[in-house]
C-alpha cells in the first residue's frame, strides 16, 4: 500500500478531530487541514491528494467550493470531493452533485458511512502501482444522491445510470431491469424505491421463479376460502399487501403463460381478482420487474407475451455483469469488507493488492452476489487486519487443472454466448468438484440459488455429471 494525503477544508476544530479519528481507522492516509478552498487547491496542485473533504456551514458561501470544483475540472485534477454540511439541503446536494461533488453528507455524521467512503475513494491511489495496468482508472466515481449505503454499487460503468435513475425514480413509471443472476437487480430495485415518493410504503418482492406455478398465482393475487383444495382460509396476496408501495417482480421470465395473461390485465387495467373470487381489487403499487434472460429474446421464442413485455418495458435498465466492470471491484470489495468487518467487530480491515488483482482476474459467474459471498468468507476465515490472497477460496490463488480452459484451434469463431457458456461450464464444474458434488454448497459458493444452479446445469448439459 502507498501512503496518500487527504485534504480537509474546515475551520471547525471539533469536526477536524472527528474526521481524524475516522481517518485513523484506514492505514496509509494522512489528513491535512486547510482553512479555505484556495489553499486546498494550492495543496493539491503542489503535493497532490487522493480526496478532498469540504465543510459547509449555514453562513458560509458555497462560491469557494464551486470555484474549486471548476478549477479541478478545468485543469484535469481528478480528485473526488466529499461535502460535509452542517445542515441537509436537498437542492444544494443535487446542485453540487451536478458540479462534480462525489457525495454529500450532513451532520450528525454517519461515521461508518464516512469511513467506508474515505476507504473506497482513496483505495486506487493507495494501491498505486499495484493496480493492474489493464484496468482503466476511475479517479472520480460518481456516488452522490444515492440513499443508504448503496453508493458503492454505482461505481464503474454503473455510474452512467445515476442521472437516469434520479430522473425516473420519483415518477410512477413501470421499470424493467435486465441482467445476469447476481448482477444487482434486487439492490437496484431497492434504490429506486428509496428514491421515490413511495419510500415510506412497503417494498415487496415476488420471486416468480422460486415457486411452483400453482402457488405463484396465490402468492401474487391471494385467494378466497374454498378456491382450491387446501384453501381453508382467505389469503391476502402481495398485490394487496403492498398497498401504495413498490412491487418487485423478480425472474419475471419464469412466469407461466396463464399468469402472464392475468398480470397483463393487472398492468393494463390496474385491477386484479384473487383466486376464486369475481370481485376486483385495485392495483395501487408501482411495478418493477426483473429478468435474468433478455425478455425480447423470450418474446421472439414465444415463451413470453409480447403485449406484456411492452407494458413492462416502459423504462429499462440493463445491469452489466461484474466481469465487464472490473474497475469497480476494488471499491465493491472494500464496501463489502467494511460491512462484514462491522458485523464482526473488526473495523479498519483492508485488502492486499495481490488479493485485489486475483478478484479482478476472476470471471464472476455469480456476479456481485458471488463477490459478496467471497468477501464474507474471507472476513470469517482471516485473522489479521489485511485480507490476503490466501484468505480467498482456492480458485483465486491455486486454480489447478479443474478450471483450466483448453483452447483448440477452430475453423469457426465462437459466439459471445458460446464463450460465456464455456466460462460458466468451467466455473460450475470446478465449484462442484471443490464441494464434493454437493449442489447446495456449490451454489452458495457461486453466489446463486440452488434453482438457478439446476437451470444452468440443464442448459449446459451438466446434469449427468
Amino acid at each position: 500500500m502507498h501512503d496518500v494525503s487527504m485534504v480537509l477544508i474546515s475551520q471547525d476544530s471539533t469536526l477536524a478531530s472527528v474526521v481524524q479519528e475516522v481517518v485513523a481507522r484506514t492505514p496509509g492516509i494522512r489528513l491535512e487541514r486547510v482553512q479555505d478552498h484556495d489553499e486546498a487547491y494550492d495543496r493539491v496542485a503542489n503535493h497532490g491528494a487522493a480526496l478532498i473533504l469540504s465543510h459547509l456551514t449555514p453562513a458560509g458561501p458555497v462560491a469557494g467550493l464551486t470555484r474549486l470544483l471548476s478549477t479541478l475540472e478545468a485543469r484535469g485534477r481528478g480528485v473526488p470531493v466529499l461535502v460535509l454540511s452542517d445542515e441537509y439541503h436537498a437542492k444544494q446536494a443535487l446542485a453540487l452533485h451536478r458540479l462534480g461533488v462525489t457525495d454529500y453528507l450532513s451532520r450528525p455524521l454517519d461515521l461508518g458511512r464516512l469511513g467506508y467512503l474515505i476507504d473506497i475513494l482513496t483505495l486506487a491511489r493507495r494501491l498505486g502501482a499495484a493496480r493492474p495496468e489493464s484496468v482503466a482508472p476511475n479517479p472520480q466515481p460518481q456516488l452522490a444522491v444515492i440513499p443508504g449505503d448503496e453508493s458503492f454499487f454505482f461505481l464503474g460503468r454503473m455510474g452512467e445510470m445515476i442521472e437516469q435513475i434520479r430522473r425516473i425514480a420519483p415518477q410512477d413509471t413501470t421499470i424493467l431491469l435486465g441482467g445476469e443472476t447476481g448482477s444487482g437487480k434486487t439492490r437496484l430495485a431497492g434504490v429506486i424505491h428509496r428514491l421515490s415518493p413511495r419510500r415510506d410504503k412497503p417494498l415487496l418482492t415476488v420471486n416468480c421463479g422460486a415457486l411452483a406455478a400453482n402457488l405463484i398465482e396465490s402468492e401474487m393475487f391471494g385467494h378466497v376460502r374454498g378456491a382450491f383444495t387446501g384453501a381453508d382460509t382467505n389469503r391476502v396476496g402481495k398485490f394487496t399487501e403492498v398497498g401504495r408501495g413498490t412491487l418487485f417482480l423478480d425472474e419475471i421470465d419464469s412466469l407461466p403463460p396463464v399468469l402472464q395473461a392475468k398480470l397483463l390485465r393487472a398492468v393494463e387495467d390496474r385491477v386484479f381478482e384473487p383466486v376464486g373470487s369475481n370481485k376486483t381489487q385495485p392495483l395501487q403499487a408501482r411495478l418493477i420487474s426483473a429478468s435474468n434472460r433478455p425478455l425480447d429474446q423470450e418474446v421472439a421464442s414465444g415463451r413470453f407475451r409480447a403485449d406484456l413485455y411492452y407494458r413492462l418495458n416502459v423504462v429499462a435498465f440493463n445491469l452489466p455483469p461484474l466481469r465487464e466492470r472490473v474497475e469497480g471491484i476494488p471499491q465493491l470489495a472494500t464496501a463489502f469488507l467494511a460491512e462484514f468487518g462491522r458485523r464482526a467487530g473488526r473495523l479498519g480491515l483492508t485488502i492486499a493488492p495481490e488479493a485485489i488483482r486475483a478478484l479482478q482476474a476472476h470471471s464472476w459467474p455469480g456476479n456481485i452476489r458471488e463477490l459478496r459471498n467471497v468477501i464474507e468468507r474471507a472476513v470469517a476465515l482471516s485473522d489479521g487486519p489485511t485480507i490476503q490472497i490466501e484468505d480467498l477460496p482456492d480458485a483465486f490463488h491455486d486454480p489447478g487443472p479443474a478450471i483450466t480452459l483448453k483452447l483448440e484451434p477452430s475453423l469457426t469463431r465462437p459466439t459471445l454466448a458460446a464463450s460465456k457458456d464455456e466460462v460458466e461450464r468451467v466455473q460450475i464444474t470446478a465449484a462442484l468438484e471443490r464441494n464434493g458434488n454437493n449442489r447446495l454448497r456449490a451454489a452458495a459458493e457461486l453466489g446463486i440459488s440452488r434453482m438457478t444452479l439446476y437451470k444452468k446445469l440443464h442448459k449446459l448439459g451438466l446434469m449427468a455429471s
